[in-house]
């Protein structure tokens, strides 16, 4: 009896039944796993061992340190992270030429930094990711301590348009006559080449926007073989048959980006509620709105605009939580989730994974699913887009779409519904560079809608985008 109190006082006694319990939860867990991701789903399909093509890095060195070195610990970082492994039919046929071809030329002991930085883009384009090519690549601290692009030099001071695959200068934000056909002395379409090989497009409204950005960088122009200088560059212009030159100089880059006068405001016409969201950040700017739009659905109007033209994306709760206040039931997107050690280093609050890792799954599998009912209010939501729209941006206007309570008015976004992204950030020991790779495929609601172009419901101008949502709204029909 007093061995039994001394137990009890000591708490030895429940130190036993804890640790079952414990042990009984992580195999719960784990069986609920296995049954989740064996059960049947036709939106997913995993690849096999053959169909990853994945790396053997079992006796690879990594010492010493070189660019040799970084390119294979980069190699097994993407193997490892980057969903595109798992998810069948995604990974392109030449992968394991092209990644092969990487690791053989970084092993080059006279390459450069920039040499490096070219070669990982490359080995990038073979993940089919936007979100890890061009404004998303490797980046490094400058002589004054400041992070900037690997891949950049100067910025050409001009502001192109695409029109049909050609390149058109543009002036006090309206277009011109004015083609570039030319820049630093070789053909636009040489650079448009370039490009395509060092930055992906994940439809072709994201490579004529590749095109437009990247086409001003003195690193892109060089490579190309065209001919920068300090004060700049020279661009030929075809006006209407009228060939010409011009010099163009570089932006001044010590002045800060304008940045946004707002993260969000709102407007009631009459019976619209317009909301202009210029970036995705959740936050109490956005809890004023859900507010707001509460009080408005509670007065009976049930007309809304989700401005998202030149939204680059973020954090899409902020998107989730607007419709929400309208009284949707926001539809579910699908996702595979790769889990990995870069996962765990990233995201320490997600360790209850860990189990899953150690029984060697190395995903998760959410399904996509469309709510039934999922509109009481019969609230109608009018989401205008254009060629900036990325990301979270593309994810709210698939959620409006395929869930059947709206429409998209303007121009296509320049992201695919079902893309990579949810980025994880890791740093080269060597080179010190620090890059992303992603961990999750998202995979729209509608598994029967077009997985990679969201094209508008009403294709306009973006610029008129606006006016033709009023004059929609105020016609529609209930």
């Amino acid at each position: 009896m007093g061995k039994i109190k001394k137990w009890f006082a000591t708490g030895k006694v429940w130190k036993i039944p804890l640790i079952a319990v414990v042990f009984l939860i992580i195999v719960l867990m784990v069986a609920a796993f296995v049954f989740w991701n064996m059960s049947g789903r036709p939106s997913f399909h995993r690849a096999d061992e053959a169909q990853m093509r994945t790396m053997d890095f079992s006796g690879v060195s990594f010492e010493p340190h070189s660019f040799a070195t970084d390119a294979l610990y980069l190699v097994q970082l993407v193997e490892r992270t980057h969903p595109i492994f798992v998810v069948d039919g995604w990974l392109p046929d030449n992968y394991e030429q092209m990644r092969d071809e990487f690791l053989t030329y970084t092993q080059n002991p006279d390459i450069t930094r920039l040499e490096f930085a070219f070669a990982t883009a490359r080995y990038f384009t073979t993940l089919r990711d936007g979100h890890m090519s061009g404004w998303n690549g490797l980046i490094e601290r400058d002589d004054d301590n400041m992070w900037s692009l690997a891949i950049f030099g100067d910025i050409l001071d001009i502001v192109t348009v695409m029109h049909n695959g050609r390149m058109f200068l543009r002036e006090d934000d309206t277009d011109t006559q004015f083609e570039v056909i030319e820049i630093g002395g070789v053909a636009i379409s040489q650079i448009f080449d370039i490009i395509d090989r060092y930055y992906y497009g994940e439809n072709e409204v994201d490579r004529q926007n590749n095109y437009r950005m990247f086409s001003r960088f003195g690193d892109v122009i060089e490579r190309a073989g065209g001919t920068i200088a300090t004060n700049g560059v020279n661009l030929t212009i075809n006006t209407n048959g009228e060939i010409s030159t011009m010099q163009v100089g570089w932006m001044d880059l010590s002045v800060s980006g304008a940045e946004l006068d707002y993260i969000i405001r709102y407007e009631i016409m009459d019976d619209i509620f317009y909301i202009d969201l210029r970036t995705f950040v959740d936050g109490e700017h956005i809890t004023e709105v859900v507010r707001s739009i509460e009080n408005a659905v509670r007065n009976d109007i049930r007309n809304f605009i989700v401005d998202l033209r030149g939204n680059g994306g973020g954090n899409s709760m902020a998107g989730h939580r607007l419709l929400e206040a309208m009284g949707i039931t926001v539809p579910d997107w699908g996702a595979v989730r790769r889990i990995s050690p870069l996962l765990f280093e990233n995201h320490s609050f997600l360790w209850y994974l860990r189990p899953f890792q150690w029984v060697g799954f190395d995903y998760m599998y959410v399904s996509p699913n469309i709510p039934e009912n999922n509109n009481p209010n019969d609230v109608f939501v009018s989401v205008l887009t254009d060629a900036s729209s990325f990301s979270s941006a593309t994810m709210m206007a698939a959620w409006v779409q395929d869930g059947g309570f709206g429409n998209i008015i303007g121009g296509q976004s320049r992201n695919s519904p079902n893309s990579f992204g949810d980025i994880l950030r890791f740093q080269l020991p060597y080179s010190g560079f620090v890059g992303v790779v992603s961990y999750t495929q998202w995979l729209r609601p509608d598994v029967n809608a077009d997985p990679i172009n969201l094209l508008p419901d009403i294709l306009v101008d973006p610029s008129e985008a606006l006016d033709v949502a009023i004059e929609f709204l105020r016609n529609l029909d209930r």
